[in-house]
């Protein structure tokens, strides 16, 4: 088997979780670049930047419960609307604090339909044909980041920042009709989902030792990714570059990100998790310590392709690890557990970039996030091991 066999997947699994992602790249570049050239610092760039991430941590819980208890499809209906209408209030006004809740929430409903897709593949899809699947998952967001990075920089540079916002709700909107078919039906999966489940408190505490495992090093490799989506942005402004030319940076690094991904779910399957993800965060690694030594528009093209071969080859990996550990009862509750831990590095990263550049300057948070991703790297090697076999 191989990624033919994922064909039935692709428009009901992987194309909402595309939408989504696409509208989440999109406010990842536009805002930190909006709220600098408004006049605020990069603190505040960061802190608005970081509320995605909040939001996906905040939603963890109740995604997984409703994965469980309402099925996959009408989950990731809902997910999307509130995406939609989370677009629509940040296009209303352009406030800091507005463009905070707007891309909590946001970032709350990116976490659901990342989380229902992910539930889904983790129950149909065998273990020897794991890694591809969820490495096809990351692909297909790393696809839609090229996409919504580019295009955030372009928006902001000549349309301005509501029609931006808006862009990012239509992006999301694209995901709903590859949902609604399953998710109004009165019977099927929605109504099997509900049978027999675990309680949440219940799923953590019987899986408490995978889930710190994985879910800790899911933390600093997300720290680490979510972290340079916004240090990268606020170093093209240092050095004076224009918006376009901004995101046109950040997308060409996402274009080897993009070429990589089969790659990485074929070594997963084939030789084993960790021959695919040392290599692959260890790149991460060096592309963020080469940012420190940057001076110009091709030393931060130079370090953004590092860190795209990286994150290419690392692709679905964090996926992976979740759905390799999960138990067969309550898959969708423990994955938002793992989110939990997972996701709270999207707010660190954003938060530690923001900390280090106001207090240090954006050098020093460039090796921060590389020291981090090489604990991670530590981490993962001596306690998580191999998890597919």
């Amino acid at each position: 088997m191989g990624f033919r066999s994922l064909s039935p997947y692709l428009w009901p699994i992987y194309g909402p979780w595309m939408a989504a992602s696409l509208g989440m790249s999109t406010l990842l570049v536009a805002l930190p670049i909006f709220i600098v050239s408004e006049g605020h610092g990069y603190a505040i760039a960061a802190l608005v930047a970081g509320a995605g991430g909040c939001g996906a941590t905040m939603a963890a819980i109740p995604v997984g419960w409703c994965t469980d208890q309402w099925g996959p499809a009408r989950a990731g209906a809902v997910s999307l609307v509130c995406m939609v209408a989370a677009a629509l209030l940040m296009a209303t006004g352009t406030e800091p604090l507005l463009l905070g809740v707007g891309h909590l929430i946001f970032g709350g409903g990116a976490l659901g339909v990342m989380l229902s897709r992910q539930s889904d593949l983790t129950r149909r899809i065998p273990i020897t044909l794991r890694g591809r699947a969820m490495s096809l998952m990351g692909g297909t967001m790393r696809f839609s980041v090229l996409l919504g990075t580019a295009a955030g920089g372009l928006l902001v540079d000549y349309l301005g920042a509501r029609v931006t916002f808006l862009a990012a709700g239509m992006g999301a909107a694209i995901g709903l009709p590859a949902v609604l078919p399953a998710a109004i039906k009165t019977r099927g999966e929605a109504t099997l989902e509900r049978t027999a489940h675990p309680r949440f408190v219940e799923v953590v505490r019987h899986n408490k030792g995978r889930l710190l495992r994985v879910g800790l090093f899911g933390a600093a490799a997300m720290t680490v990714r979510e972290g340079r989506m916004v240090l990268l942005p606020l170093v093209g402004v240092s050095l004076g570059l224009r918006p376009a030319t901004i995101g046109l940076l950040v997308a060409t690094g996402y274009t080897a990100d993009l070429v990589l991904f089969p790659i990485s779910g074929a070594i997963m399957d084939r030789v084993g998790r960790l021959a695919a993800m040392v290599p692959a965060y260890g790149l991460l690694a060096i592309g963020l310590f080469c940012l420190f030594f940057a001076e110009s528009a091709i030393g931060v093209l130079v370090a953004g392709l590092i860190m795209g071969l990286g994150n290419g080859l690392s692709a679905g990996s964090l996926f992976t690890l979740g759905s390799d550990v999960a138990p067969e009862e309550g898959t969708g509750s423990f994955l938002s557990a793992v989110s939990v831990l997972t996701d709270s590095g999207r707010l660190l990263g954003p938060l530690l970039v923001g900390l280090a550049a106001g207090q240090w300057g954006l050098d020093a948070a460039a090796v921060m996030l590389g020291a981090t991703m090489l604990l991670g790297l530590l981490w993962l090697s001596a306690v998580v091991g191999e998890t597919g076999r």
